[in-house]
């Protein structure tokens, strides 16, 4: 995998002595009967008591980056809660696990309760405090973000700066104590991607970040505890690399957003596990589908089938299904054919999986502030680097009023966005992992009753998917394209031939065929998924969509991208149209009118060939191959790259 990192530090870091803080709490037990120790003749010992063990900052300067991190001694612990109880109000991203972090907005003395509890319902808590001084306001630095990772998982490190007005002269981010964790570095950003050590018990592991300012040296800390997990099991949730994994990395710690869901002391069991092998799947009379609980679920019904890895992902998740799905009820009655909702900081891309019936998401389509951003994982796509050997690039996005629908936000900016801009991001995601759902498992087959003795697995495909039907109108026709995805997106070696091919080539192939998008040629599965995200998009949001083939420059920029062909509302073709009509109406019945009426009022617009990507976000030339524009707008030097990898993958299973 193709890590990179550069020296373009434009956020926000903090330095100040850093202290190790030990608290020991012991767990209060029951009483017994008087027993003897056999060598000695005297009392035999109790149980070992459970200990907390707190890494982090004990004394920091206003306005600097915060952590604590929280170690148990005893394996088994799954759920953890930090209460403030001193100290300016300060939002906590990692609520839910056992690592926090902050941007202490005043000097006071901070204090926290930290509890957690393990599946019998035993707990164990302690408090951790920290004095932060006033400070100055001179050049700080930030390693982000302190936080609790699974052995072996997959982690990111940012390093940031504020009071920065030039360059640093250098910079650096080590290890300097605990069990020896990879660190690699990206060609482009600061960011540290870090593989977590083996550990046989919780371990804290401590990154320093170094700035080189004016002769200066700057620094920060971050600390993360490993938790030790049980040992892999799963040829589905491998440790390392398998045939039918979903994951090739260690599983975070997952549990239910609703403390009080009736799948609690199982959901994880169930989905996302290590664990996970064909004796322990779940029937579903132990996990039904939400449909098999109501036709038209509320909100509190899905809310007990969604695992979380940390509490603001849940939060986000609830909100947009009671403020966002409330007039058209899309999601709802979408979510009736999954079994769980995972959201978890080291899912990437998202993904739905037919064996366990349960979506995965990423929440990086949900994330409303810089400090919830911090601890979700920045590890690239593992499909980063596929296709690199062709000479095309097959660039999509969406627009409204010639603009893009939602921004895109460079990480190291640290901006925060709106619950708008969230709700078409996480609209457009969920669209599309909820056809697959209900590809899979159609409100139909539903209805008809489904055997609760079963797994889902097994009930899932005894009929046949939604997609076959799909598929048979005006079915696509290219074998290049076949062959061209299963490099692109599976990992395929290209050919010389395919190695030769232009954007030009690719364009002659793409458009007089019948899918919406290239990523359609990848299986009949993500065929179906595109025409229902794409329709469902401009029916409930107005939103158009581009799709475009251009060249695949070795460039950091958007504007080098240039356009062969391209269109925009493609789904309105009179070929395609009656294909993403017949999958609405299978996948979500109740918007199928709608859907068929709004898909014969759109016109399809062609982009400008031999522009860029960028000034074709109002795409005013005559027809695709039409005479440029006399003169044309500068590009946008925000504009953001274009993308070309889906968001999301499907994958396989052993059955």
């Amino acid at each position: 995998m193709n890590r990179n990192l550069s020296c373009t530090v434009r956020t926000a870091l903090f330095t100040s002595s850093v202290s190790l803080i030990v608290s020991l709490l012991t767990a209060c037990g029951g009483g017994g009967g008087s027993s003897s120790d056999p060598d000695t003749g005297g009392p035999a010992p109790g149980p070992k008591p459970v200990s907390v063990t707190f890494a982090g900052d004990s004394n920091a300067d206003r306005y600097d980056s915060v952590g604590v991190v929280a170690a148990v001694s005893e394996s088994g612990y799954h759920r953890f809660e930090w209460e403030q109880i001193a100290g300016p109000k300060v939002p906590l991203a990692g609520q839910g696990t056992a690592g926090i972090s902050f941007d202490a907005p005043a000097a006071d003395t901070y204090a926290f309760s930290f509890t957690a509890t393990n599946r019998q319902g035993d707990s164990v808590s302690d408090t951790y405090s920290l004095w932060v001084s006033p400070g100055d306001d001179d050049v700080r630095a930030h390693l982000r973000a302190d936080r609790a990772v699974s052995e072996g998982a997959e982690f990111s490190l940012r390093l940031t700066a504020s009071g920065l007005y030039t360059e640093p002269d250098d910079w650096n981010i080590r290890q300097v104590s605990g069990p020896t964790a990879t660190v690699e570095f990206d060609d482009y950003e600061v960011v540290a991607f870090v593989t977590a050590p083996k550990v046989s018990g919780d371990r804290v592991l401590e990154f320093e970040a170094e700035l080189q300012v004016d002769g200066r040296r700057i620094t920060d800390t971050a600390y993360v505890v490993v938790q030790d997990r049980p040992e892999v099991t799963s040829e589905y949730f491998c440790d390392g690399s398998g045939e039918y994994c979903g994951t090739d990395s260690p599983l975070n710690n997952v549990y239910t957003y609703r403390s009080d869901s009736p799948y609690r002391d199982y959901l994880a069991d169930c989905v996302y596990s290590n664990q996970l092998t064909d004796e322990r799947f779940c029937t579903l009379g132990a996990l039904p589908l939400i449909g098999m609980q109501s036709d038209m679920p509320t909100v509190d019904q899905i809310m007990d089938h969604v695992l979380v890895s940390h509490d603001w992902m849940g939060q986000r998740f609830e909100t947009f299904l009671r403020e966002m799905d409330k007039t058209n009820h899309d999601f709802a009655r979408l979510l009736r054919s999954t079994t769980a909702i995972v959201i978890s900081s080291d899912i990437r891309p998202s993904f739905y999986w037919q064996l366990t019936g349960a979506i995965y998401l990423d929440p990086d389509s949900l994330w409303l502030t810089p400090a919830e951003r911090d601890v979700i994982n920045e590890q690239p796509d593992y499909r980063s680097g596929f296709g690199s050997a062709l000479q095309f690039a097959t660039p999509w996005r969406y627009v409204k009023n010639n603009n893009y629908a939602f921004t895109s936000y460079p990480v190291a900016n640290r901006e925060s966005r709106t619950l708008q801009e969230v709700e078409l991001d996480l609209g457009s995601l969920m669209y599309h992992e909820l056809a697959h759902a209900n590809d899979a498992m159609s409100p139909a087959r539903i209805d008809a009753g489904l055997d609760e003795s079963e797994i889902f697995f097994n009930e899932a495909s005894s009929g046949d998917p939604v997609n076959e039907y799909v598929a048979s109108i005006n079915p696509l026709l290219s074998q290049p394209l076949f062959d061209l995805a299963e490099v692109r997106y599976a990992g395929a070696e290209a050919s010389e031939m395919q190695k030769s091919y232009l954007a030009e080539d690719i364009a002659d192939f793409f458009f007089p065929d019948t899918a919406n998008d290239f990523y359609a040629y990848s299986s009949k599965w993500e065929d179906t998924a595109m025409l229902f995200e794409e329709t469902m998009m401009s029916l409930r949001y107005g939103i158009q969509r581009d799709i475009a083939v251009t060249n695949q420059p070795n460039s950091p920029y958007a504007e080098d991208y240039v356009v062969a062909q391209g269109q925009r509302n493609r789904i309105g073709d009179e070929n395609i149209r009656e294909r993403a009509k017949a999958a609405v109406y299978e996948l979500l019945p109740e918007a199928g009118p709608q859907a068929e009426d709004h898909l014969l009022g759109l016109t399809p617009i062609s982009l400008c060939a031999g522009e860029n990507w960028v000034q074709n976000l109002n795409p005013s030339c005559a027809g695709s191959y039409g005479v440029l524009r006399y003169e044309v707008s500068k590009p946008n030097a925000k504009a953001p790259m274009p993308t070309q990898l889906p968001r999301s993958f499907n994958p396989p299973t052993r059955f």
